[in-house]
């Protein structure tokens, strides 16, 4: 379940190919280039939406905040570091400042505030998988429950590592935590669906058989 293969030598040349093109882009947002920076945002927006919308299900407060986010961003671009990866470098902003504008705004706006109790919403790569190929109804309910069952930082983790594709070192970026805990959470996520999806399926069965 949820394996993910070695990469090859020619992904692994692409990838390398891309970090260096994000590199040229960052650096020429960095220095007033407008269409680098429209560039940025063609790419990135709709992805930082979607994430955004995960943590906190008031659209237009994700929105407010992400605009809020890419001013800053243009203001301050001359002395943004250096990135590695444009998309990790972004979303850990945006979370931050949701984050950070939530609890700001918690005294006085009626609304579902992101503290460490967040809900985050989770649908990776298998669950889309299993709907496209048009698995059994009971098996995808089966999936699902045992995702809620996870704790909220392993939701977001899965979601990073499967749905996101990214390594641990980014997911530990992301989420403000060491690498070994970024293994852990993804490793123990995994064991834990992967256990449970046995014994549902083996209770499933031994409810079916006749006696």
């Amino acid at each position: 379940m949820l394996n993910q293969n070695n990469k090859s030598p020619i992904t692994q040349e692409s990838e390398a190919h891309l970090c260096h093109n994000e590199a040229e882009l960052w650096q020429a947002f960095k220095q007033g280039d407008r269409q680098a920076f429209g560039s940025v945002l063609e790419l990135y927006y709709p992805l930082l939406l979607n994430y955004g919308v995960r943590f906190q299900k008031d659209r237009e407060f994700v929105k407010d905040c992400l605009h809020d986010l890419i001013l800053e961003l243009w203001n301050r671009r001359e002395k943004l570091d250096d990135v590695r990866m444009i998309k990790v470098y972004l979303l850990k902003s945006l979370r931050r400042k949701l984050l950070r504008e939530s609890q700001r705004l918690k005294w006085f706006r009626e609304a579902n505030e992101v503290t460490d109790d967040y809900a985050f919403e989770v649908q990776f790569a298998i669950e889309s998988y299993m709907i496209s190929n048009e698995v059994k109804h009971e098996d995808l309910m089966k999936l699902r429950a045992n995702l809620e069952k996870l704790t909220k930082r392993q939701r977001e983790a899965i979601y990073l590592r499967f749905h996101q594709e990214m390594e641990y070192e980014d997911i530990a970026g992301i989420l403000c935590i060491n690498y070994h805990s970024a293994v852990n959470l993804v490793y123990e996520a995994l064991k834990f669906l992967r256990k449970n999806w046995f014994l549902t399926s083996i209770s499933l069965v031994m409810s079916r058989t006749p006696f």
